[in-house]
């Protein structure tokens, strides 16, 4: 359940529609357990014990619909599912995000993006769960940031325009940012993405790469060798080993960095 493919036993919960997701939130409440939204779990790491937080699924809220250039999407809908609906219905604008393992829940919530792009670009509105009630809220509400969504509820989907484009030409963006992915990145490796957050003025992976540190190893976790902004499960990586390194990295260059994984225990 996360692209680490490290982490130990937890309760999953899948809800099929707001009515059910409605009463976990309230059992869980009422009960003083903490809940957590699981998108792809691709920037995610689980601890290496019992899961005490239950963990709820999204998947069945999977709607795909269109009318012109907007389309509504279910948050539980895979990325790689989402591209493909719009390649075969002329829909450009969101090739630069294919490779990306998440659901669009959860790259909305991190507001995802890369090469100079984020997922909030083609957003028009959310659809949230909050207080009890649906609601929709026009993007122009919403307080977004680099890599951040500010938002108090559970996100159900969202509408989101795209531009008309020529399938052939869908197609080959796609592969192109595939491959730029695949060169740049270690993305047939088990990792998060990028560990930390950068912003104007701090690029971790450049930071950690003058260190010197590429292909540090604590246990079964790796500073990538090619690229120094992730750290890769080697294949038998424990959470401990991950968070080692995460403050092993820190330590040495002097950096507090901000983290882009989230850690569930």
């Amino acid at each position: 359940f996360c692209t680490f493919h490290i982490g130990g036993k937890g309760a999953i919960i899948f809800p099929k529609n707001v009515k059910e997701l409605e009463k976990i939130i309230k059992i869980c409440e009422n009960n003083g357990k903490k809940w957590f939204i699981l998108g792809n779990g691709s920037n995610l790491l689980f601890s290496d014990f019992e899961i005490t937080t239950i963990l709820v699924s999204l998947k069945y809220f999977n709607k795909l619909k269109k009318k012109d250039q907007i389309v509504y999407v279910g948050a539980g809908v895979n990325l790689f599912k989402l591209h493909s609906f719009l390649k075969g219905n002329s829909l450009g604008g969101l090739e630069w995000a294919y490779g990306i393992p998440a659901s669009v829940g959860g790259a909305i919530f991190m507001n995802a993006g890369a090469f100079g792009h984020e997922f909030m670009e083609n957003i028009l509105e959310i659809e949230v769960f909050q207080c009890g009630k649906v609601e929709k809220i026009k993007k122009e509400n919403l307080k977004y940031s680099y890599r951040k969504l500010e938002i108090d509820g559970v996100i159900l989907g969202a509408k989101m325009k795209f531009n008309i484009e020529n399938k052939d030409e869908i197609s080959k963006l796609q592969t192109e940012y595939m491959k730029r992915r695949q060169d740049s990145q270690p993305y047939k490796e088990y990792s998060a993405g990028s560990v930390f957050k950068r912003n104007e003025n701090i690029i971790p992976a450049k930071i950690i790469d003058t260190f010197g540190l590429k292909g540090v190893k604590i246990g079964g976790a790796e500073i990538s060798k090619k690229h120094a902004g992730f750290i890769i499960n080697t294949g038998d990586a424990k959470a401990i080993d991950v968070l080692a390194l995460i403050e092993y990295i820190k330590r040495k260059t002097k950096q507090n960095f901000e983290l882009e994984i989230i850690f569930v225990k």
